[in-house]
């Protein structure tokens, strides 16, 4: 298994384990035919289905995410997963994840429809730990 996937799946088990702990019911929805997210959740308070596309990283570095049409209950969980270190969490709205990806292409003077797209390390650290903008 390369560096990559394995990294991927430690991000989606370490995003899994602290949406658990904080009350969300999770369920992966695993494979290739869910291109919009890796997991579903059910909010603990009001019961709202929504999902979570998680993007991992084993060290700081560029985050690769696809911009995607807009979707109301779509947001992003970027885990850094180190080896030798504990699980770092960021989380973004898609609208401003898309506003992140635009930024980014516009920083480096790349068309709209440029294939690869992302966001900075450093753009990702204001949205550490913001578990708050999650459904509840």
């Amino acid at each position: 298994m390369t560096q990559e996937r394995r990294t991927q799946w430690a991000a989606q088990f370490a995003v899994a384990a602290e949406l658990c702990k904080r009350g969300y019911d999770v369920s992966f929805t695993m494979g290739n035919s869910t291109p919009v997210a890796d997991l579903m959740l059910v909010s603990p308070i009001l019961k709202q289905m929504f999902l979570v596309d998680v993007k991992g990283l084993y060290c700081k570095n560029v985050w690769i995410v696809k911009r995607k049409p807009i979707r109301q209950d779509l947001y992003y969980v970027l885990a850094l997963v180190p080896v030798d270190a504990a699980a770092r969490f960021f989380l973004v709205r898609q609208q401003d994840m898309n506003a992140h990806i635009a930024e980014e292409l516009k920083r480096l003077g790349r068309p709209d429809e440029y294939r690869v797209t992302g966001m900075l390390f450093s753009a990702s650290e204001k949205h550490e730990n913001k578990w708050n903008i999650l459904p509840q």
